[in-house]
């Protein structure tokens, strides 16, 4: 049986992980606006899906801090309903695609912005980087939804712009609040990337 420390790094790879997924899908509309939008669709669902199982998995690990995955309970249900919106209802929500996106975006950099202001209580020195990650991905979500409906292809450049700030904000809050030392010491800046 793994100790509660190798879950939690297998948790913590995990998350680094399909961060990184998300930043190459938003990469991936950034750079190719013309892609059809039931593939995107799909792919956004697709990856919502899985992100809701590893979301609940997070939820459920044995995070000293409990400052990435406190919220993850709300977002891994949010995730499940929008990945099986977005696969089985896509024709009905392709057109309200970008809303849904910014929606997201914002909340998710919102639920980011109070645990940058809870890892700035724990001592973790990075929070300010988390500050300015989170205050990007509401601007940048409310930005999809102040312009939703323009062009095509601005458009899904926007979202894609998004999915990258989101995906980033997940990946340095993983990296920063998730303790996998074993004496449960706060994290030092040289020990950000060690899972």
């Amino acid at each position: 049986m793994k100790s509660p420390i190798r879950n939690l790094r297998s948790v913590k790879r995990t998350y680094l992980l399909f961060s990184c997924l998300w930043i190459l899908l938003g990469l991936a509309l950034l750079l190719f606006p013309g892609l059809s939008s039931r593939i995107i669709c799909y792919a956004l669902g697709g990856l919502c899906l899985v992100w809701s199982v590893v979301k609940l998995i997070g939820y459920f690990s044995r995070d000293p801090y409990r400052l990435a995955f406190q919220f993850d309970l709300a977002l891994a249900v949010l995730c499940l309903i929008l990945g099986l919106v977005l696969i089985f209802f896509s024709r009905a929500v392709i057109s309200m695609l970008p809303v849904i996106v910014g929606i997201f975006t914002v909340v998710s950099g919102v639920f980011k912005l109070q645990t940058a202001f809870e890892a700035r209580r724990f001592g973790i020195a990075s929070w300010p980087w988390l500050l300015v990650l989170s205050i990007a991905a509401i601007a940048v979500g409310a930005l999809v939804l102040i312009l939703p409906y323009q062009t095509a292809m601005l458009s899904i450049r926007l979202m894609g712009l998004a999915i990258i700030v989101g995906g980033i904000e997940d990946l340095t809050a993983t990296a920063c609040t998730v303790n996998t030392k074993k004496n449960g010491t706060v994290i030092d800046v040289d020990d950000f990337w060690e899972v």
